[in-house]
């Protein structure tokens, strides 16, 4: 029986197939990488110029001065200057979502996992403290659907912290407290760190910041568990001595 050599190919992949496809595979990585440098160019200049001038009076050819692209590009990218503002504060959100899960893997015990959590929480805020101070000064420029979805966003994170508070408190390592009131304290000091960066980094490291302000918090939560109490030795009988009879003071006396 005669083989066409024409249908070789179909026993299996050419030789040089691999060498065609994988180029393509590192071109598109390539450009999702451009993408993402390019659209991150455009944050970083919305974050400056929003935080100095105000959202409001910003430009749109502001930013596109800034990031060095054309405002046809920034439009590709983002729907309006309201669409680049959400996305600016919404960038510490997305972190939160993504390094405190990764923080918390690494740790051993429920109060290990809860440090973790907050020190990945203090850091993210550290790392996007523009961006956070952004969300304190603008969210009320942005339209009631844009704030809606950065109060969900929002509520995932803190949801993060509220999640190692409660298996805390069912490990039994703290004691029974209001889960979401406690959350709410953690989440005020970390934001401490961003709002007060400016006097709080001349006094403390951001690692000594969290470990000093954490213990102060659980100080009155942390059940410590009683120390082991070494059963109690029995008590040695002893005979107990018959008090001497009384002397009669009276006894030998003459009586007339």
């Amino acid at each position: 029986m005669r083989h066409d050599s024409n249908n070789s190919s179909a026993a299996g992949p050419r030789a040089d197939a691999s060498p065609l496809v994988l180029p393509r595979k590192r071109g598109r990585k390539k450009v999702d990488g451009l993408v993402e440098a390019r659209r991150q160019q455009i944050l970083t200049a919305a974050l400056e110029l929003f935080g100095t001038k105000g959202f409001h009076r910003t430009t749109t050819q502001d930013l596109a001065d800034s990031a060095d692209v054309s405002v046809g590009l920034i439009y590709q990218y983002f729907k309006d200057k309201e669409d680049l503002l959400a996305a600016a504060i919404g960038q510490i959100f997305d972190a939160y979502l993504s390094e405190i899960p990764l923080a918390v893997e690494a740790a051993a015990d429920p109060l290990s996992r809860f440090r973790a959590a907050v020190h990945a929480y203090c850091r993210v805020i550290d790392e996007h403290r523009e961006a956070a101070l952004l969300g304190y000064r603008e969210t009320r420029s942005l339209s009631k659907a844009a704030t809606k979805g950065l109060m969900a966003k929002e509520t995932q994170s803190t949801a993060l912290i509220a999640e190692r508070v409660t298996e805390c408190i069912e490990a039994r390592v703290f004691r029974s407290v209001d889960v979401a009131m406690l959350t709410y304290h953690i989440v005020v000091f970390v934001h401490s760190w961003a709002l007060n960066s400016w006097r709080l980094k001349g006094q403390f490291k951001r690692e000594d910041y969290v470990d000093v302000g954490v213990d102060m918090l659980l100080g009155p939560i942390v059940q410590t568990p009683a120390p082991a109490r070494k059963p109690a030795k029995a008590a040695k009988t002893t005979k107990t001595a018959k008090p001497a009879p009384r002397r009669n003071p009276h006894a030998g006396r003459r009586t007339v």
